[in-house]
């Protein structure tokens, strides 16, 4: 299963400037906030890579962001390379292996002048 993503950099960028942490914490957990930060400002690319991430891996789902998982349900690290990995919480990823076969989710994240782009593959 794969799903796509695709968000514009400045709108991440608006909401953040608009609400600051608090609307960066409706869709990201403290730890992945902390990875957005570079010195003090934020890195807006990454922000809207992380959104456009936990959107496409809803999406492999085949369910999107609603009522069967939120963004918060989706946690995203970064390895020593600084590649990224997403994971879903216990909970869910015990809910959605029994809908559907998998055991790697496959993340990849790119960014291009105002676009950020990710796919995630189900394996």
């Amino acid at each position: 299963m794969l799903g796509i993503d695709v968000v514009r950099i400045s709108r991440l960028e608006d909401l953040t400037q608009r609400f600051g942490t608090k609307g960066l914490e409706r869709f990201l957990h403290q730890d992945e906030i902390e990875l957005c930060q570079r010195q003090n400002a934020y890195n807006y690319a990454r922000i809207a890579g992380f959104w456009a991430a936990k959107e496409a891996l809803s999406k492999a789902l085949g369910c999107g962001i609603g009522t069967e998982i939120g963004f918060l349900d989706m946690s995203i690290t970064l390895d020593s390379k600084g590649a990224p990995h997403i994971a879903l919480d216990s909970q869910k990823m015990s809910y959605f292996q029994a809908k559907k076969s998998f055991a790697h989710i496959a993340l990849s994240i790119t960014h291009d002048a105002d676009i950020a782009i990710a796919c995630v593959a189900l394996r």
